[in-house]
């Protein structure tokens, strides 16, 4: 509870893995369950001289996201490279959207804390490339105490970000908002929303 002298203001960036059979910018097929490392090429490593190539259904996938949110989808969008280090990004940059996204505006009605409904715009729904995933509790026969196992697997599945204006104002509206949104989601059959 916050003491009464304080708002809550709320904004959220909801990551929505987009279900396509391959990755965002190769033909690495999208995967789970499978060995570790095994759905990897030069393109979603980051291998010096690979050049990656968006992908048609991570595309169409995005801008059906979008046109459900009652976004302005553009004819025109860019991707970037974000630099940043994470253990699980070897190539040391995600290819992301950020000056010219798929979309712009939109809005997700939910119901406010008064129980009357109303709406979170939109800022932007974006696409972009996910990192692997860091394993910190592997065990087993081979695997030595205390240590990090890398899978990249993931590493270049297709993602859109979702990014709200502040217009959230406590916890129980952005868990309706997160609902609507895994509902939303599977509903136009974009994602399976885990």
């Amino acid at each position: 509870m916050l003491p009464h002298d304080l708002e809550a203001v709320i904004g959220l960036e909801v990551h929505v893995q987009l279900r396509t059979r391959t990755k965002a910018f190769c033909a690495c097929p999208v995967v789970f369950g499978a060995a570790p490392n095994s759905a990897v090429c030069p393109v979603c490593l980051g291998y010096p001289g690979a050049l990656p190539v968006p992908g048609r259904e991570m595309a169409t996938l995005g801008a059906r996201l979008a046109l459900a949110a009652g976004c302005d989808v553009h004819a025109r969008s860019a991707f970037a490279r974000k630099s940043y280090f994470y253990p699980d990004l070897p190539k040391g940059y995600q290819i992301t959207q950020y000056d010219r996204p798929l979309a712009t505006g939109g809005r997700i009605d939910v119901r406010g804390v008064d129980g009357t409904a109303r709406s979170v715009r939109l800022r932007r729904v974006h696409l972009e490339e996910d990192a692997g995933k860091s394993i910190h509790d592997a065990q087993g026969d081979d695997v030595p105490p205390d240590v990090t196992l890398i899978d990249l697997n993931r590493a270049g599945a297709p993602l859109a970000e979702i990014v709200t204006e502040p217009d959230l104002r406590a916890p129980a509206e952005a868990s309706d908002f997160l609902s609507r949104v895994r509902r939303l989601v599977r509903w136009i059959g974009v994602s399976d929303g885990s």
